[in-house]
């Protein structure tokens, strides 16, 4: 059975409310689609993975779908010990930020802007001005989240799940199986 990623789709952080446009809360099987879909999507992960260490095994997964990933702060570290390194870089979570809202940046690879972010493991107020920024300075990027929080400035995201990792991580699978699929 899937998981609800709809429900508790309200601001994580009480006073959050960030104008007329809100997020949307998808299910996994939408977010997997648009992720699946996109030409050029990426991976942007922060060192909250370190709180929840499984989920660097599932960014690998998705990694290995062929969505390449952004490793902010020290989670670096995190994909390292696990020895995988095939299409990782370590980036500044501000300056990544900044290079995302020029519609004529190249991207890590030099190949092209990205067309769906998708982000998790980031500190949620970082996250929230991340996504903020791209909401106001380039809307030509999707914003996914598969984080554990309803992020507000996301253009998809779940709905709050961080009491229930369980849960969050299964909604996580889905998509990932929808990305294998």
């Amino acid at each position: 059975m899937a998981v609800d990623t709809t429900k508790n789709a309200v601001p994580f952080e009480m006073a959050q409310i960030p104008g007329p446009e809100m997020a949307k809360a998808y299910n996994t099987a939408v977010i997997g689609a648009i992720i699946k879909k996109a030409k050029r999507p990426l991976l942007v992960v922060g060192a909250e993975l370190f709180e929840d260490p499984v989920m660097f095994d599932k960014a690998i997964a998705i990694g290995k779908t062929g969505v390449p990933i952004a490793a902010t702060a020290h989670s670096i570290k995190g994909f390292v010990e696990r020895g995988y390194t095939e299409n990782v870089t370590m980036i500044g979570l501000h300056p990544l930020t900044n290079y995302l809202r020029f519609k004529d940046w190249q991207g890590l690879d030099g190949k092209g802007q990205y067309d769906v972010v998708i982000f998790t493991g980031i500190f949620y107020k970082f996250a929230s001005a991340m996504f903020s920024t791209l909401k106001n300075f380039n809307r030509d990027i999707k914003r996914v989240s598969i984080d554990r929080y309803y992020h507000v400035n996301a253009d998809m995201t779940f709905g709050n799940l961080a009491f229930d990792p369980e849960k969050y991580h299964e909604a996580v699978d889905e998509v990932i199986a929808k990305l294998k699929a």
